[in-house]
């Protein structure tokens, strides 16, 4: 589940207690880029993607690792040209995608 505040700590919204694919079981990280948020799941090996409000939209991976794959997927972060850079934990690797899930290197 992900909780959003505002500045002055007061809850906006949670969302990922859906059902399926929307359904967050593991998250260990977030980031906010290109109008999305992004979230790894750990244990799942995937990156999910939400709208802003909290819409699940699509997800990215599986577990393995060949580009592309993760094996416990932590920490996110968008650069200023929209790149997903993902902490691919047990790989011992970062690895960089397109906003639309693209694997670049």
């Amino acid at each position: 589940e992900v909780i959003v505040f505002d500045k002055d700590l007061k809850l906006i919204r949670t969302f990922g207690q859906g059902s399926r694919d929307g359904k967050l079981k593991y998250p260990a990280g977030v980031a906010v880029g290109n109008n999305v948020i992004a979230v790894s799941e750990f244990r799942d090996h995937v990156v999910k993607k939400f709208s802003l409000q909290g819409d699940y939209l699509s997800k990215f991976g599986s577990f393995g690792s060949k580009d592309g794959q993760f094996s416990y997927p932590q920490g996110l972060c968008f650069n200023t040209k929209g790149l997903l850079y993902v902490v691919d934990n047990s790989n011992c690797r970062v690895q960089v995608f397109t906003g639309i899930g693209n694997n670049i290197w």
